[in-house]
């Protein structure tokens, strides 16, 4: 009697553990250790999410050329059944037309469904739909798209004209539409339009810009949903002539490496990092969150913590 008690306990306390995998590109839900085949379509896929709720999956069709199809998001139930499918549509630049290439997607809430879409190698634009009206609810322009905590705001680095040279390419940090960093002394976080540059921060004397900014490591929002944190890095450049048409025409100096934490307000702390020996592999530095003013930084030789005031 007394087992049996414990048993009907534990089957409330311990809810079935839930994931998704794609195995051979087809959809598969693994629960408690079991997996079941969810898809059997043959048709190119590399990613599957659960739904904040682990309710339903969503997944993407890589559609590659010989498979002479359109990249379709699809919805599942548990069951496996389809519940709809839609191709995002980039309505960042007119005319609005659909997804060519989906990279990745993501849950935004429960009824929301953001695909980050390739336009070219250095812009990508993210498209959230809403899953009842099948509307386009945000759209932007850049790339490295992290969503916050709370699904209320996209974080992501802004757009730039592919190939520009170095001093027109300074990245910059995006929330949603609004510029918060770098900016000008003085200057508070200003809306753009997709497609529009940012404020002007990098400084130019004769041949030589200063105060490129470059990120060393993705985004990482704080578990709050207040701060996103990352390496920035600063440099000048200095071309070889007026004629120069790429960064390998001209010569990097003076780059100096921190750790920045940016509020939504354009507020910064900076953590110099002249201590710590930086590649230029994102892959191999990770910033993390221990709590809401506490922020770990991983690198492959050293480990560092940091405190907000």
């Amino acid at each position: 009697m007394w087992g049996l008690c414990w048993l009907l306990v534990l089957s409330v306390v311990s809810p079935a553990q839930l994931h998704v995998e794609v195995r051979k590109s087809e959809v598969w839900l693994i629960r408690d250790g079991t997996a079941s085949q969810l898809t059997h379509d043959r048709k190119a896929k590399i990613q599957a999410i659960l739904s904040p709720a682990k309710d339903r999956i969503a997944y993407y069709e890589e559609c590659p050329e010989a498979e002479h199809c359109m990249p379709m998001v699809v919805i599942l139930d548990l069951n496996g059944s389809r519940l709809l499918s839609f191709q995002p549509t980039l309505q960042a630049l007119p005319p609005p037309e659909p997804c060519a290439s989906i990279l990745s997607i993501v849950w935004a809430g429960e009824n929301a469904v953001g695909a980050e879409c390739h336009i070219s190698p250095s812009s990508s634009e993210y498209v959230e739909t809403d899953l009842s009206t099948r509307q386009v609810t945000r759209d932007l322009l850049g790339f490295d798209f992290v969503p916050s905590p709370d699904n209320t705001h996209e974080a992501h680095i802004g757009w730039m004209p592919h190939f520009s040279l170095p001093p027109f390419g300074s990245w910059y940090l995006q929330i949603d539409r609004t510029t918060v960093y770098p900016l000008p002394r003085g200057m508070r976080p200003v809306e753009q339009n997709n497609g529009s540059f940012p404020p002007k921060v990098v400084q130019q004397h004769g041949l030589t810009y200063s105060g490129i900014h470059q990120f060393a490591s993705r985004l990482s929002w704080s578990p709050d949903s207040e701060h996103i944190a990352f390496i920035d890095c600063t440099y000048d450049w200095t071309a070889n002539s007026y004629l120069a048409r790429s960064a390998g025409d001209g010569t990097e100096s003076n780059r100096h490496c921190s750790l920045a934490i940016v509020s939504d307000s354009g507020a910064v702390v900076r953590f110099p990092l002249t201590d710590i020996s930086l590649s230029n592999d994102g892959s191999a530095m990770q910033v993390m969150w221990s709590g809401p003013r506490q922020i770990i930084l991983r690198l492959k030789d050293a480990t560092r913590t940091f405190n907000l005031p």
